[in-house]
């Protein structure tokens, strides 16, 4: 029987000391990461989050790997099992979620001098320019008002391409 990928939950804020104590133990794990832009003390720093925060992936096989030594590693809370029976990810799912997330890397989420419309609020469906991020939930945009430039802040969530 060949080795599957299953889901472990992961004890808070843990998923990569998990990760280290179970590659240790020579189990193939998998835990996806993305870059979140944040601003920290003032400036803007890129990190590596989990995409699944309190998740990641190992591979194991049913009939040759010891299963027992997982729930005592550091870092892991449980195997999750659906009616006490862990349930197998499909590999195309990961193969999947390392592909999507190769191909992202770590691009911003709006280029500046990108053409964005609003969604939201008091100037919703107008067109504008994105000059930069402020913070990380909120942009600053160039819109056109009474034939004059301003600087608006807005919510990210209210911008779309």
């Amino acid at each position: 029987m060949m080795a599957q990928w299953y889901l472990i939950q992961c004890k808070p804020r843990q998923e990569v000391r998990a990760e280290e104590n179970l590659r240790n133990q020579h189990f193939p794990c998998y835990c996806p990461l993305h870059s979140v832009e944040k601003v920290h003390k003032g400036k803007r720093t890129v990190t590596q989050q989990p995409l699944f925060p309190g998740y990641l992936f190992i591979n194991l096989c049913k009939l040759t790997d010891s299963w027992h030594s997982i729930r005592s590693t550091r870092g892991v809370q449980r195997l999750v099992t659906f009616a006490n029976e862990p349930l197998a990810v499909p590999d195309e799912i990961i193969e999947d979620l390392q592909s999507r997330l190769a191909s992202i890397g770590d691009k911003p989420l709006f280029e500046v001098g990108t053409q964005v419309t609003i969604t939201e609020g008091p100037f919703k469906d107008l067109d504008a320019i994105f000059c930069k991020a402020d913070g990380e939930e909120r942009a600053i945009i160039l819109l056109n008002l009474l034939h004059r430039q301003q600087h608006i802040r807005v919510p990210l969530k209210a911008l779309k391409t």
